[in-house]
């Protein structure tokens, strides 16, 4: 007994060790499987390309045809294989390149010369490649990058350190990768980051600090975790998360145990059954459609909520919950309830509010409705019950009265009989409620006449993709200010320096005159030495002459001539002076 004892017990330790060997494995096994599907998929989309003549080519400075301040640069759909070092020689030639587009090759490797000198950089592509590790130096010089997309490659290991000199970072897409998880602080530094795109991984698990919330400028605006591998709720600490979209998943509680910061929730089509939301009081947007709900909690705590979505949910198993909820919500506008498996019995007494505008009780089993049971809903503008089972609109006559607000019902694709459908339209042409279906979308004797075109969508007044694309406008014109403030400041800068230049050339100029006047001037002080030296000269000897006469002047003796004598007074004679001279 006690071998056989022995014997059950190392069999339990061995199945243990092979249970934990098998969860260790699982995430390894998932990604290997991942890399092996998105790598066919990629050769299937690159077989496009094939008659490239850079197919399996290394992109070179060669390769390349740059013009004259270029700025762009656009390497897409050539299969290229590798990427050479030298590739970034180029901006050290004269070349400022902003934006860059390398998507649709056949790149494996980038490593820390790949971008070394693109300081410029601001907008990268590198979807559509096979690249499987980013290493923490591969874009370590790209300091000014806003955008860089790496959606649609194999990714399954990013280093920890390798977006943090990626200072301005905003949008950063890793969609269509083959991620198990990140590490700790991945964006610690990367605080301008307003989007991240994470949808369609195998991510099962976020540490909860990625990024640094004290020191991010913005808020999130955009966090997408969708179809991924998620069995709880991911908790990611944030200034605020605009947008966070968990749908797709596996998630079957839809709890957090801090504060969640976020305005918009998107957790359709998962698992959850049970949904605590008193830690998403802030939210105004909450998506909990296509779930199996049992239980909701806190959803009377939302005083911000504008937009619910709780449809192809068994709204009976929480009609209570929900009908004291709904009330204490002041700001509720937009309410969905399709394909609830509601009945006429569920519905008195269940919507009492005086903020909801729109209303869509489509896809569920309503044979009868009252309209007294939604006679509480004063401010409701558009109501839509299509795709039911009504044959009875009961006390239409006074839906004008009970709905004051109201703009427009649709009542498409049920059970109506035609004459008494007949009667609903001729009430509705004589008020102010307009509808989108067609009269003849009703029965006569079993028969259908004919089917209704849905035109009218149900959306938010001011939907979470208006607020993108406007975000993006934002963005955009951000953009084009910065584009224009480089373009300005390398235009004076490039004054500054022509300006710089001219007033060299001046100073050239000036020396070169002050030099000839020095010449100049030397040869007018040559001649007026020569001038002068002449002068003295002249002056020398002039003075010169005149003493010599002066000497002789003084040796000159004066005497008397005595005619009668014959003779001068100093006794000479005429006759002698005569023989002197001869």
């Amino acid at each position: 007994m006690r071998c056989i004892r022995h014997g059950l017990s190392w069999v339990h330790s061995w199945m243990n060790l092979l249970l934990l060997l098998a969860v260790w494995l699982q995430p390894h096994v998932d990604a290997d499987e991942c890399i092996a599907s998105k790598n066919d998929r990629h050769r299937t989309i690159m077989e496009a390309y094939r008659s490239s003549h850079n197919w399996n080519g290394i992109l070179t400075e060669d390769s390349l045809s740059l013009h004259d301040n270029q700025t762009e640069l656009d390497l897409s759909k050539q299969g290229f294989h590798e990427v050479h070092w030298h590739l970034s020689s180029i901006v050290g030639e004269g070349y400022d390149i902003y934006e860059m587009d390398m998507s649709y090759n056949n790149i494996e490797v980038l490593n820390e010369l790949t971008f070394l000198k693109f300081y410029s950089l601001e907008m990268l592509n590198l979807s559509y490649n096979r690249i499987m590790i980013i290493n923490n130096l591969t874009f370590g010089s790209l300091i000014r990058l806003m955008e860089l997309d790496l959606s649609y490659n194999l990714i399954h290991t990013i280093e920890k350190e390798a977006f943090n000199r990626m200072y301005a970072l905003e949008s950063l897409n890793l969609r269509e990768n083959c991620l198990i998880t990140l590490n700790e602080h991945q964006f610690h530094f990367n605080d301008h980051l307003s989007s991240l795109l994470l949808d369609h991984n195998q991510i099962g698990f976020l540490p909860s600090v990625l990024f640094d919330s004290l020191a991010m400028v913005e808020e999130l605006f955009e966090v997408d975790l969708s179809y991924n591998n998620f069995h709880r709720m991911p908790y990611i600490e944030a200034k605020e998360i605009g947008l966070l979209k968990v749908d797709y998943n596996q998630i079957n509680i839809l709890s957090v145990n801090r504060t969640y910061n976020v305005r918009a929730l998107e957790a359709h089509h998962n698992h959850i059954h049970d949904a605590d939301l008193f830690q998403f009081a802030s939210a105004e947007h909450v998506d909990l459609s296509h779930n199996q709900l049992d239980n909701i909690a806190g959803l009377h705590e939302m005083s911000r909520l504008e937009y619910l979505d709780l449809s192809s949910n068994n709204i009976s198993r929480f009609d209570y919950n929900l009908k004291y909820s709904i009330r204490n919500i002041p700001t509720l506008a937009t309410l969905r309830l399709q394909n609830c498996s509601l009945t006429e019995d569920n519905m008195e007494g269940l919507l009492i509010s005086e903020s909801i505008l729109n209303l869509d009780l489509s896809q569920n089993n309503f044979v009868r409705l009252n309209i007294t049971h939604l006679a509480k809903l004063k401010t409701l503008q558009y109501v839509s019950l299509n795709f039911n089972y009504l044959q009875e609109l009961i006390d239409y006559e006074h839906m004008s009265h009970h709905f004051p607000y109201m703009e427009m019902i649709s009542l498409s694709f049920n059970r109506w009989n035609c004459s008494y459908f007949d009667k609903i339209m001729s009430y509705l042409n004589k008020t102010h409620i307009q509808t989108t279906t067609d009269p003849r979308d009703c029965y006569i004797n079993g028969s259908h006449v004919t089917d209704s075109d849905i035109t009218d969508s149900f959306e938010p007044e001011y939907t979470l993709n208006q607020v993108k694309r406007d975000m993006n406008l934002v963005k955009n014109l951000g953009r084009s200010m910065t584009y224009f403030m480089y373009a300005l400041y390398y235009n004076m800068h490039g004054l500054s320096n022509h300006t710089h230049f001219l007033l060299k050339q001046n100073d050239q100029k000036i020396a070169a005159m002050s030099a000839e006047i020095g010449h100049l001037v030397g040869m007018v002080a040559f001649m007026v030495t020569i001038f002068a030296a002449a002068m003295v000269l002249a002056v020398a000897y002039g003075l010169h002459v005149l003493y010599k006469r002066w000497q002789m002047n003084r040796s000159v003796k004066v005497v008397t001539y005595n005619k009668r004598a014959n003779e001068f007074s100093n006794g000479v004679t005429v006759n002698d002076v005569i023989r002197d001279n001869i």
